[in-house]
């Protein structure tokens, strides 16, 4: 992306188209800030870049889950604030960790994630713009980068430490500097070193490149016998080698390989391996439309589609159709492999497919122009008023944000008495503050030293349904288990579950729920919005119930007739 005079980005559109996919993902920004830790559940900030968690990818027989890029990135990011930590405690281990997780040095890491999270965003809405300027126009490029900009799940993501937006700005690029390169300009070094650098931030991005790649190749056979088309091959082998650990720790790179392949993909799949999974992927992913844009611009984008396929055989065809191969590319190596339909495994389809609609604008907006001679405002607010629905879903997302249940759950518990003793129940990711002023503890049946830690709550390891003996007076319970329980068996354990999930605490769970104890439900939380806007619920983190409930006492036993 080359860096524009003053000047002329004030004068560029693509430049407000930025800035206003900006101010979509900055509204909110601080959602769950100040605190120990982030509400955006599988985030990587601000636990595991402050806390080093990249070293497991580099000691013999160790492995993160996920790729070191992104992670390096926030892990330098968090260096200020874990020098700052370190200058006030020193370095002793346990009690550097101590002071780490408490909210002033938290808070400064996450809202760094979340800023590069944000300035790689606006990246993507560029790439994209970019992308679609060279294929469909320069104002279809505008309205490609403004149906990017307004893809509501993708906003959300913005506002978060995971690896989605990261990746996917990588991708974005990567794919745009392929088309440069389809189009005969010497871009391969860059083109290949955008495509390490989105497979080293998340493993699932290759997906995106088994067909793009070899694509490039066939269509342009001539890359073959350049010199540079090899040294650009090579040096991302051996940059994704070393920088993944495979050649400085093999046997934790192998690791992680068998687990991803494993546990982390098999155990949490949503469907079977037969034919009819498959038909129930492809219905659920079609379901899925309105989680990133409106019925209308899919439409849209299936009408630009068809325009698109009309560019004349060969690479103009290619070229105009390259996008889409890389979202059949994901959804085939992928999305049908994973088995799984959440919000963040259809997002590079959304990216990819939506835009097309740029096309059949373009196309119809000229013929428009030419029959009824419209000015550019008008045709501007047609263009607007498609993007209407997708407006009111990314405004839904910022509100959903701004009105969490754990707020209100958050200024209950403050107005209690100082030293309350009460009890919480869930992953850090899931609870509400807790104020200091309160005795709070975490009790549950693993091991204290397994759980991700929230400063201010004390880890205690006993039996969720002994509270009697230990009589709190509140009981907290986190986002992700304010619900019914019903009485039937515990599921089975799966890899990388949340905390609390054993049979113990199922037990504690299904008897609490369903009034069997001497507590009573004194506060539900719910995400409650005005029309036209709506509760957003994005991947476990948004729009949950939260509950709390206080110690009554235990009624009288009942009398026997006659006495």
């Amino acid at each position: 992306m080359r860096l524009l005079a003053p000047a002329r980005v004030a004068r560029d559109p693509r430049a407000w188209l930025v800035a206003a996919a900006v101010v979509f993902a900055s509204v909110g920004l601080t959602w769950g800030l100040p605190g120990s830790d982030t509400w955006a559940e599988d985030a990587i900030s601000p636990r595991s870049c402050a806390l080093f968690a990249i070293a497991q990818t580099y000691l013999p027989g160790h492995y993160h889950q996920y790729p070191p890029l992104h992670m390096a990135l926030l892990t330098l990011t968090s260096l200020p604030w874990v020098a700052l930590a370190a200058a006030r405690v020193g370095i002793d281990r346990a009690t550097l960790e101590s002071a780490l997780i408490e909210p002033r040095t938290m808070t400064p890491v996450e809202i760094c994630a979340r800023l590069v999270a944000l300035a790689m965003f606006a990246g993507m809405v560029w790439n994209v713009t970019a992308l679609f300027t060279r294929i469909a126009g320069k104002r279809g490029g505008l309205a490609a980068g403004a149906i990017v900009a307004t893809n509501a799940t993708l906003v959300y993501y913005a506002h978060t430490g995971n690896l989605e937006v990261p990746y996917l700005f990588w991708a974005s690029w990567a794919l745009l500097e392929l088309d440069r390169v389809l189009a005969g300009e010497a871009r391969e070094l860059r083109a290949m070193a955008a495509v390490t650098c989105a497979v080293l931030t998340k493993d699932q991005a290759a997906g995106l490149f088994v067909l793009t790649l070899p694509a490039c190749l066939i269509a342009r056979p001539q890359l073959l016998h350049r010199r540079r088309t090899w040294i650009a091959g090579g040096a991302a082998a051996m940059t994704y080698a070393l920088v993944s650990g495979a050649l400085v720790n093999p046997a934790g790179f192998a690791k992680r390989v068998a687990t991803l392949f494993g546990p982390a993909s098999e155990d949490w799949s949503s469907y079977p391996k037969t034919f009819d999974g498959r038909v129930a992927i492809v219905h659920d992913t079609l379901l899925a439309v309105p989680r990133y844009a409106s019925w209308l611009l899919a439409v849209i984008a299936c009408v630009g589609l068809a325009v698109a396929a009309t560019r004349p055989r060969g690479l103009p065809r290619l070229r105009a159709l390259f996008p889409l191969l890389g979202a059949a590319s994901f959804t085939l190596f992928f999305t049908l492999g994973a088995r799984r339909t959440e919000d963040r495994f259809l997002l590079p389809q959304s990216v990819l497919f939506f835009p097309y609609a740029a096309f059949a604008l373009e196309a119809g907006l000229a013929r428009v122009e030419r029959r009824a001679h419209l000015s550019n405002a008008v045709v501007t607010a047609g263009c607007v008023l498609v993007l209407v629905p997708s407006l009111l879903a990314v405004a839904s997302v910022d509100a959903t944000l701004l009105v969490d249940a754990r707020y209100a759950a958050e200024r209950f518990l403050a107005a209690l008495p100082a030293g309350t003793r009460l009890e919480v129940y869930g992953g850090s990711h899931f609870l509400p503050r807790i104020p200091a002023s309160l005795a709070a503890a975490r009790v549950g049946d693993d091991d204290p030293a397994s759980r991700s830690h929230v400063s201010g709550v004390s880890d205690v390891r006993a039996d969720p349904n002994d509270i009697d003996a230990r009589a709190p007076e509140y009981v907290v319970l986190g986002a992700e288990h304010s619900h019914p329980f019903a009485p039937f068996e515990v599921p089975r354990a799966r890899y990388g579950t949340s905390e609390f999930t054993d049979a113990a605490s199922f037990r504690f769970f299904i008897a609490l729920t369903s009034n069997a104890l001497d507590y009573a439900r004194v506060f539900r939380g719910t995400c409650e919005l005005p029309w036209p806007l709506e509760c957003r619920s994005i991947h476990a983190s948004t729009a949950r119930e939260l509950w709390i409930y206080r110690r009554i006492a235990p009624a009288a036993p009942a009398k026997s007739e006659g006495g």
